[in-house]
């Protein structure tokens, strides 16, 4: 069975669809982001070399030459224990710096009927002005539900990750100044986005504390610079940090 078969049918999903190259692209940034850390650990340099070259090989298992190739033959010996096994090693040494807990099935359909509940909300309520923003906490929101429902087993740092573009978007409004009196849609968004957004959070942070979560998103965004007239940052507000 060629590489691109096994896989899609692994995915759930049509070979060399959109939702086929998303998730090997999310696979690809997920090995980038080990090797960085690796290149962090305090380990022998010898020890690190080598865990760099088994991730780099793990991630040719997703190369357009491996999904051509019987699998078999080619992605399953990238993705075998010569390659695993020394990562599972530091597995300890990797969750001090990148930790979420997993969620419970219950939390997952919560979490699934909310973001289902919210989108529902947002195609039926327009802004009168900056309507773009709607659009993209929508777009936002739907590649997170791409991601709850595809890629769980990839951790769910990567669920919470995708949130990027629907605090950027809730920003982008947050920044515009609402008038509850003058605009009461537009702050009827802030309230339903800004909830979604903290339960996420609150659900699957673990390793960090609420408060430093606010710190990574500060710096995440640059949000440093973006004040409510009461002078705390927009995101420290939100998630109730200060």
């Amino acid at each position: 069975m060629a590489g691109e078969t096994f896989l899609a049918e692994k995915f759930g999903v049509q070979p060399w669809s959109k939702d086929f190259f998303q998730i090997l692209f999310v696979i690809a940034e997920r090995c980038a982001l080990l090797q960085s850390i690796v290149e962090t650990l305090e380990i022998d340099d010898d020890y690190r070399a080598g865990l760099v070259a088994n991730i780099a090989d793990i991630m040719e298992a997703f190369s357009s030459g491996s999904t051509r190739n019987p699998w078999q033959n080619y992605g399953y010996t990238k993705v075998g224990e010569v390659n695993v096994g020394p990562l599972k090693a530091i597995s300890g040494l990797v969750r001090q710096q990148v930790a979420y807990r997993k969620l419970s099935d219950d939390e997952i359909a919560e979490l699934e009927e909310q973001v289902a509940a919210l989108l529902t909300w947002l195609q039926e309520h327009q802004l009168a002005e900056q309507d773009f923003i709607r659009q993209s906490l929508m777009e936002g929101l739907e590649h997170m539900r791409f991601r709850m429902a595809r890629l769980t087993w990839l951790g769910w740092g990567y669920t919470l990750e995708s949130l990027r573009e629907v605090i950027a978007a809730y920003m982008l409004l947050e920044r515009s100044g609402v008038d509850p009196t003058q605009n009461p849609e537009a702050a009827a968004m802030l309230q339903k986005v800004g909830a979604v957004i903290k339960t996420l959070y609150e659900k699957v942070s673990a390793a960090k504390s609420v408060a430093e979560t606010g710190d990574w998103l500060v710096r995440a965004y640059g949000a440093g610079s973006l004040m409510y007239h009461t002078g705390k940052p927009v995101v420290r507000a939100l998630i109730g940090t200060g």
